[in-house]
């Protein structure tokens, strides 16, 4: 798992895993660059744990990639470090990835008042982005029967050689969506994501960088304009527009309820960053057989901006 300066957190994680009906086999803390007393103390408290320090901050998917390229496991399972496993989720995720053979599993992340936060990620044509019944009731019956483009990064099980064949995350993608661009490729070299309607983790949510702030929604901006700019050319002119429509709502409405801009200078700074590398993507045809769902721009709209309304406090059910 990736971690950075939540040192609190990540104990509440790592307690979880040692808690677990089916311990994995290990874990492993990439620390990007914690200025906290996380180096002191995660090798003292869990010397069961592998710890691999950076020296420099690099990103989310960076330092997963570490933890995935020094790993001798055949099955990777991510965890935000802000999230408390059940204590049947490795058994539950490994269940799954057993029966399927899938090369990715999704898990769910539930929120504090029980609901769902993401169980997995779904894509409309646009390339935008949802996370499969957010806000609805954890109902694993339902989500049985989703099929989903892959797994949130929070909590999903990939396998290893596919993800290293598959290139790991964009290392250009500093922190989020990371993973929708890493399932688009995933799933155009035939894999596919299962999910483990039984698995879940309790999730703080964005307990770093703070749901709704400036610089969150700037990194948000910025990885958004990257997937546009990768796919660019898989992309009917109506799906570009449809996705124009769709980011300019979500970004207004971020200025009206974040009282910022940050994902549209982020979007901004990334284009002139981007415009120099000149064109990029994939073949016009290739983009048709993702597994997208299929909803009105109204709908997309409003699955957009359900993850803008304020939270309300609540507890674990």
């Amino acid at each position: 798992m990736p971690h950075r300066d939540d040192l609190a957190s990540l104990r509440g994680t790592l307690d979880a895993l040692r808690g677990q009906t089916r311990a994995p086999d290990s874990v492993c803390v990439v620390d990007d660059a914690s200025s906290d007393a996380t180096p002191e103390e995660v090798p003292a408290a869990y010397p069961e744990v592998r710890y691999v320090r950076l020296e420099r901050n690099v990103g989310f998917g960076a330092a997963c990639n570490t933890g995935v390229r020094t790993s001798a496991a055949d099955v990777v399972l991510l965890l935000n470090n802000d999230t408390v496993a059940d204590p049947r989720f490795v058994e539950e995720v490994m269940a799954v990835r057993e029966a399927t053979g899938a090369a990715m599993v999704a898990a769910c992340l539930r929120k504090r008042d029980g609901t769902v936060d993401s169980f997995g990620i779904e894509l409309d044509r646009s390339l935008a982005a949802f996370d499969a019944l957010h806000g609805q009731p954890y109902d694993p019956a339902r989500a049985a029967r989703l099929e989903p483009l892959a797994p949130c990064a929070g909590a999903g099980a990939y396998d290893r050689a596919a993800f290293l064949r598959a290139g790991g995350f964009d290392e250009a993608m500093f922190a989020y969506l990371e993973d929708v661009d890493l399932g688009v490729r995933l799933a155009l070299a035939g894999e596919r994501c299962a999910v483990a309607p039984r698995a879940f983790a309790w999730h703080l949510h964005s307990a770093y960088w703070g749901s709704g702030t400036a610089r969150k929604n700037e990194r948000m901006g910025d990885s958004r304009g990257h997937i546009v700019w990768k796919y660019h050319s898989g992309l009917s002119r109506r799906a570009r527009a449809r996705g124009w429509v769709i980011d300019l709502v979500v970004y207004a409405g971020q200025v009206a309820i974040d009282r910022n801009a940050g994902a549209l200078r982020g979007r901004w700074h990334g284009w002139r960053r981007r415009r120099a590398l000149g064109p990029s993507g994939v073949p016009a045809h290739a983009l048709g057989q993702l597994p997208y769902v299929e909803v009105t721009l109204c709908e997309a709209l409003a699955r957009r901006l359900a993850r803008r309304r304020p939270r309300r406090a609540g507890a674990p059910a």
